[in-house]
């Protein structure tokens, strides 16, 4: 229900025991049923009918220094099992953060936005967490990640550094953007080489 813009939030089983004080009920798939209904419900209260139709929320166990993540056009939020260890509210505040990129990719179709841009803050404030950040400051366990593979320009020595090796030929796009119209060319593919630390 709307009142003053903002949406009254309906989390009964997440602000009191879900899933803090309680086993969290998985369905086959993974799927928490409680926060999955409570995300499709607030969907359908934004108008967003289709969005509601396809959310799911996962607690996936693979996750370490990610709070959670939203993938669009599946619909499907994860959420990190440790939050869980922290307070229910995080578990609510992680799940809205979430479902705000999804309204707002929903409300906006094909078209690209920046993922915490102006879209992404309405879909917070519509959903009550209008001071929400792009960052948490959890005490999350994180992760050094050692690039293995550098990939260098021969024309303009720009480099990256990957922790995969690439498994197609790439070209520099700035070179190719600049003196081939935007279109690959060989002249500009970039020399792999393996960093050694």
């Amino acid at each position: 229900m709307h009142s003053g813009g903002q949406l009254e939030l309906r989390f009964p089983s997440v602000e009191t025991n879900h899933p803090v004080d309680k086993p969290v009920a998985l369905t086959q798939s993974g799927i928490d049923a409680e926060l999955t209904l409570a995300c499709a419900g607030l969907a359908r209260d934004l108008g967003l009918k289709d969005l509601a139709g396809k959310l799911s929320v996962v607690w996936n166990q693979r996750m370490r220094s990610t709070a959670g993540r939203a993938f669009w056009p599946e619909g499907r939020i994860e959420l990190n099992p440790r939050l869980i260890e922290f307070s229910s509210d995080e578990v609510r505040s992680t799940m809205l953060h979430e479902l705000a990129h999804l309204v707002a990719y929903a409300r906006v179709g094909r078209k690209r936005i920046k993922a915490h841009g102006s879209e992404w803050r309405q879909a917070c404030h519509d959903l009550g967490i209008p001071n929400e950040r792009a960052t948490h400051n959890l005490p999350l366990p994180t992760r050094e990640i050692t690039r293995k593979w550098r990939y260098s320009c021969p024309a303009c020595e720009e480099a990256i550094e990957r922790v995969r090796k690439m498994k197609r030929y790439a070209g520099c796009y700035q070179c190719c953007k600049q003196h081939n119209g935007g279109y690959y060319h060989k002249k500009f593919r970039l020399v792999e080489s393996q960093i050694n630390r």
